[in-house]
């Protein structure tokens, strides 16, 4: 009598030494080390790297501002080189424009002020690397490895690694979308990220493009009611002579970055006319949003206020394109191609150094390549 031994089935979700379940298992382990632990090195590494080299080198204007506020100080120059000096080199920029920075700003970033610089920088760039997982999780993405593929980006480390606001105003847009509907909540968000970088304001278009009438005034009356508020807090210092101050770092800086007056300078023409290009830009970005399809024209509207932020200011560092997260992010929250387009900027990974026609053009192709695919994809956004 033959006996038949039966080998008892494995059962779902019982680990299978078989080929393919090896090739499964070495694939993820691949996924996990490429899109989790590589992006974790990379950035320990590149602050290791920068402590005592430039750290936070961003943030020491910011923590100048706050330690005036604290001292009974006024954060503003009192006096900066009339039609700007693009001689000056980044560290001569902070020294000569010390804060230029709306005076809510100066306020904020009083209790950072408050602290031993190193202290202070720590801490900032510990909330700012917060914010940007907060902004992916708010934005709805669940995807662990979109989070590993964001931080990946040289626009992620260089705004880290510098201490910029720019990971705090891709906060402020995440919860600007979230909360859209939200009056009070939107409007707060809006008026922040443009009180903190004024080159944001067409984030107020947004809002009326997309009928939020009520929203917008009241985003505009909570910025001009806090930015009074504040300056009369530092006693109106600075107040008069601020839009000289704008004008001067930006005719000194406009020509080092990525924004499109760099570009036009580089090319031989000349600031005003290049600006005068943006405008035209931007004005005809806007009036497309009036024509996008109905079903995709809250996202394509917010997209493409981000896209004239950029094309309008006159100053664009790397790491603003930081801020193209939020679109992609509400767009593709699932691991996709697309998420790699921002990957591109490694190409150039110099922050305060671009300038150059093919770096300003390489910035120019990625926002147009996310801004395409973001549209395309806006009308299967779910409201």
């Amino acid at each position: 009598m033959t006996t038949t031994h039966h080998v008892p089935a494995a059962r779902p979700g019982s680990l299978s030494l078989t080929t393919r379940g090896l090739r499964d298992a070495g694939r993820r382990a691949g996924i996990f080390v490429v899109l989790g632990l590589a992006p974790a090195v990379l950035l320990t590494f590149m602050l290791a790297k920068s402590f005592g080299n430039h750290f936070a080198f961003d943030f020491h204007q910011f923590w100048q501002g706050g330690r005036d506020v604290v001292d009974g100080h006024s954060p503003y120059p009192a006096s900066v080189p009339a039609g700007g000096n693009p001689a000056l080199d980044p560290t001569e920029v902070q020294e000569v424009f010390r804060f230029p920075y709306p005076a809510p700003a100066a306020l904020a970033l009083a209790p950072f002020g408050a602290l031993p610089f190193t202290v202070a920088a720590a801490i900032f760039v510990a909330v700012s690397l917060a914010a940007v997982g907060a902004s992916l999780r708010v934005l709805g993405v669940r995807d662990w490895r979109c989070y590993g593929v964001g931080f990946a980006s040289i626009t992620t480390l260089g705004a880290l690694r510098l201490g910029t606001f720019t990971p705090l105003l891709l906060l402020g847009l995440a919860l600007a979308w979230r909360y859209r509907d939200r009056r009070a909540v939107a409007a707060c968000a809006v008026a922040a990220v443009v009180m903190a970088k004024l080159f944001l304001w067409p984030m107020l278009v947004w809002l009326v493009l997309t009928r939020r009438f009520a929203t917008a005034a009241f985003a505009a009356t909570v910025a001009a009611v806090v930015t009074i508020g504040s300056w009369a807090v530092l006693g109106f210092a600075g107040m008069g002579d601020y839009p000289d101050v704008l004008s001067s770092l930006s005719a000194s800086v406009q020509g080092k970055g990525w924004s499109l007056v760099a570009l036009g300078l580089s090319l031989g023409f000349s600031a005003a006319t290049t600006k005068l290009v943006a405008v035209v830009l931007a004005c005809s970005i806007f009036g497309a949003a009036l024509f996008l399809p109905r079903a995709g024209r809250d996202l394509g509207a917010f997209t493409l206020a981000i896209v004239a932020a950029l094309l309008l200011s006159p100053i664009v560092w790397l790491h603003y394109f930081l801020l193209l997260l939020a679109p992609l992010a509400i767009a593709a929250p699932a691991l996709s191609p697309l998420w790699f387009v921002p990957l591109l900027f490694w190409a150039w990974p110099y922050q305060e150094t671009g300038g150059g026609v093919w770096q300003i053009c390489l910035g120019l192709t990625v926002l147009a390549a996310l801004t395409a695919a973001t549209l395309r994809r806006a009308p299967r956004v779910r409201a």
